[in-house]
């Protein structure tokens, strides 16, 4: 703040030591020069309030910013984020992968028969499942980059930069189990009523010039592949998967 106004406050200053100096023709002079000098004074003490002022309504319009930035990222019942900010994050990542020559790969996870499972317990119990499975993925997920969103309904995706298919098909593994552990009772599954999921995994090497929809198709055809093989198991992407989708 000093430093924005320093030229006014350096004029403040001369205008003291002349009053100092009594070197005014009258008193009159004086008293004139002294009441232009307050209304100065008065008027630079505003300009300081209206800059401070200012300053915290940017910062407070900043803090709003982010937070309404922050709310657009997440899915507001599962708390994690939304499938806006999944294709930001791909597309990010995917140009990162690109230009350092590393691999990246994606998950894709649907809950075994969750329409059975709202059909016996309700919307509001099956909000609470949601929750509670995105909670342990996210568990199970967490390297500062990788990125965990839901897709749509019972489905998520997660996001594992630097990671090859041996990486991810680990990760989903884990995935698997740790939710398989909750013991979640489901009694419309016939997967030893409990909650359970089924994960497609796929891995790419992008290229330049590469279509990034292609490992989101092949992910997508490696979820499907789980689920045709019985659900409650992890598959990852082959040539043959994309035959009968």
């Amino acid at each position: 703040m000093n430093e924005i106004f320093a030229k006014e406050e350096q004029v403040a200053a001369i205008a003291e030591k002349l009053l100092q100096s009594r070197v005014f023709s009258s008193a009159k002079d004086e008293q004139n020069y002294r009441d232009l000098f307050e209304e100065y004074k008065t008027l630079l003490k505003q300009m300081i309030k209206v800059v401070k002022l200012s300053d915290l309504i940017q910062l407070e319009l900043k803090t709003v910013s982010e937070k309404l930035e922050r709310v657009s990222q997440i899915d507001s019942l599962t708390e994690i984020y939304n499938k806006r900010y999944f294709n930001e994050a791909y597309l990010r990542e995917w140009s990162s992968a690109v230009r350092a020559n590393c691999p990246l790969a994606l998950l894709m996870i649907d809950i075994d028969y969750f329409k059975k499972y709202n059909d016996t317990y309700g919307h509001l119990q099956g909000d609470k499942c949601l929750k509670t499975v995105a909670a342990e993925i996210q568990h199970s997920v967490n390297r500062p980059r990788d990125i965990l969103a839901r897709f749509g309904g019972e489905e998520f995706i997660v996001l594992l930069p630097e990671t090859g298919i041996n990486g991810a098909a680990y990760m989903a593994q884990k995935v698997s189990d740790n939710i398989e552990k909750l013991a979640i009772e489901h009694a419309g599954s016939v997967l030893d009523k409990k909650v359970t999921v089924s994960i497609g995994v796929a891995a790419a090497h992008p290229k330049d010039g590469d279509n990034m929809d292609m490992l989101l198709k092949q992910v997508d055809h490696a979820l499907y592949a789980a689920k045709r093989e019985g659900r409650n198991c992890a598959r990852e992407y082959d040539l043959s998967q994309d035959t009968g989708y």
